[in-house]
């Protein structure tokens, strides 16, 4: 049996699902490692702050999230893309959810 190539919407919905979770496996093994080796052990006199955050918490922490933020915006803005879902199915006025007696009625609530 041949196979049938699959639906360009799900090899485009698969693609963004692994980009996206690469980032975030990037992003949160970023941040606890540098948390973790950054943030463990200090004494007093060795902490400094960027912005008022702790120095690890800016590096570790802050700066991923503002990376992440930015990544996302430009994700969804330029490369996601709509797909095509075909047509739209014409379904009997019973299976719309809405009861019998509100359909075509204006004052309905």
């Amino acid at each position: 049996m041949p196979d049938s190539p699959e639906d360009p919407l799900l090899v485009s919905s698969r693609r963004e699902a692994i980009i996206s979770a690469a980032v975030w496996f990037v992003a949160t093994s970023y941040s606890v490692i540098y948390c973790w080796l950054y943030g463990t052990n200090r004494t007093l006199d060795s902490l400094t702050f960027v912005l008022g955050f702790p120095d690890w918490i800016f590096w570790g922490v802050v700066i991923p999230w503002l990376g992440c933020t930015v990544f996302s915006a430009w994700f969804a803005l330029f490369y996601m893309r709509d797909e095509d879902l075909g047509e739209t199915a014409d379904l009997p006025t019973e299976f719309s959810g809405v009861p019998e007696s509100h359909h075509g009625s204006p004052s309905a609530p």
